[in-house]
């Protein structure tokens, strides 16, 4: 099953789970057989363009750009999907998608804080530098949040491993000093929870730049093991597995060399205050 594929599959699974309905209730309202909704959650055959937007006009919760990416996959043949696995915006709905549903999560972040982890004021010097609108500023924040309500809401196992460049905190530095505080604490929450485990570069590596990595790791709605990655102006999600290896095999030497994050804000309590 392909990467785009199994975002159709699971989102489907997803908003069936959320409405409390199973294959039957789905095929009665969109009058096919239940074993067809079923193969349809399996990637044995999948739902046209219509059957999507009646799917999401019933249990789709006025999610009309999730609809919108789910009738562009169905409607491409696999070849073109390379289209869209080229789309800044897709890529950004599948990690948030692979967020709730893989066991195992690196993320490489050499110069920036994740996403997930950052505080509003963090958020928007970001934005301030990179000279966003405040429409597009508040829009990203409102994602970010989802992203975080969909990972904490896990009840399953999962481990999420954050190695984050020391280049990271030097944003704190423009930030006031009770924002830095919040900052800080907001990641010691971050890293107390089940499964997480922040560490910080702060010597020689050879991770180079920056990449999310998702391994199933045997949960059975997760989709194949993959790697988002991105550059100014283009994001991928890469998802061949002699590529996916590599991005793997990069962290195996390089994560013991990151520095605990607490024992780094220790080290660097006078500078982070």
């Amino acid at each position: 099953m392909s990467l785009p594929t199994w975002y159709v599959c699971q989102g489907l699974a997803d908003l069936m789970q959320a409405n409390g309905v199973d294959d039957h209730d789905v095929g009665a309202m969109l009058d096919y057989s239940y074993q067809t909704i079923s193969n349809w959650r399996k990637g044995a055959g999948q739902p046209s363009k219509g059957d999507v937007r009646e799917f999401f006009h019933h249990y789709g919760n006025g999610d009309e750009e999730a609809m919108l990416y789910m009738q562009q996959v169905v409607r491409s043949k696999k070849a073109d999907h390379r289209e869209l696995e080229a789309d800044p915006r897709f890529n950004a709905l599948m990690l948030e998608r692979a967020d709730r549903h893989y066991r195992r999560i690196i993320k490489w972040a050499p110069t920036v804080l994740p996403g997930t982890v950052q505080e509003r004021a963090y958020h928007d010097l970001l934005q301030e530098i990179e000279g966003t609108t405040d429409d597009v500023s508040e829009f990203g924040w409102t994602f970010k949040e989802r992203r975080v309500t969909g990972i904490e809401a896990r009840i399953d196992k999962y481990e999420m491993v954050m190695i984050i460049g020391d280049a990271a905190f030097l944003w704190l530095n423009h930030l006031s000093a009770a924002e830095r505080s919040e900052q800080i604490e907001h990641l010691r929450y971050k890293n107390n929870l089940p499964g997480w485990n922040i560490g910080v570069m702060a010597q020689p590596h050879s991770l180079g730049g920056n990449f999310d990595l998702y391994l199933s790791q045997g949960s059975l709605s997760a989709g194949p093991d993959f790697v988002f990655t991105e550059i100014n102006d283009r994001s991928w999600c890469i998802e061949e597995q002699q590529r996916v290896r590599l991005y793997h095999d990069l962290t195996k030497p390089n994560r013991p060399r990151a520095t605990p994050l607490e024992e780094f804000l220790n080290a660097e309590r006078d500078r982070l205050a």
